[in-house]
């Protein structure tokens, strides 16, 4: 890693211990797997630690299928529960080491889609939580304006009431010239039925 790199992961793994700090709130989404959940981070962070001073790391099959089971974990909790901004910063950065784990040392192939699944679907029920929250705004402030009705608003209804009838009264003087040359053209025929004596 170079110092960027190592820089970030340090970042992810003090965000991941802050947010698990959180552990009433914690133990509410996740439950009986919250045990679990710290267990894994702890195996990922000394593999990866270990990965930073060279050493030499070894991955049991024990060891990937617990993160594999805590990534389903997290897979689970965003699809059955409302995301809570807690879930959504944990699911981030816990994920993102989760990930570097896995390219790094797990090489499981499913569980990279796990993730980017989990990701789509945080970050898509949150906006669709605020989309929610702002129609919600909107709602309200239409229901004000639906009993205000200024003295402009009544000016303008009877103005418009006053060109439909204008329009209405011009129709039937339309109708009536229509209808009184058609008497007029039917009074200048003469009929040519018999000879003229």
């Amino acid at each position: 890693m170079d110092k960027l790199e190592l820089k970030q992961y340090r970042e992810t793994v003090n965000k991941i211990r802050e947010l698990l700090g959180y552990g009433n709130q914690c133990r509410e989404t996740f439950g009986s797997s919250f045990e679990l959940i710290l267990s894994v981070f702890n195996l990922m962070e000394k593999n990866m630690n270990d990965l930073v001073e060279d050493k030499e790391v070894k991955v049991s099959d024990k060891d990937k299928e617990n993160v594999k089971r805590v990534v389903n974990i997290f897979l689970n909790v965003a699809v059955d529960q409302p995301i809570t901004p807690l879930f959504r910063d944990l699911s981030h950065c816990y994920l993102l080491l989760a990930f570097n784990w896995n390219k790094e040392l797990g090489k499981m192939k499913n569980v990279e889609n796990i993730i980017k699944a989990v990701q789509r679907i945080t970050d898509g029920q949150l906006t669709m939580v605020d989309t929610i929250s702002l129609m919600k705004q909107l709602q309200a402030r239409l229901k004000s304006f639906q009993n205000y009705n200024p003295p402009v608003f009544e000016l303008s209804r009877h103005y418009l009431e006053t060109l439909i009838e204008e329009n209405r009264e011009q129709e039937k003087k339309e109708k009536e010239k229509i209808k009184d040359k058609d008497k007029d053209k039917g009074q200048n025929c003469t009929s040519y039925g018999g000879a003229a004596k």
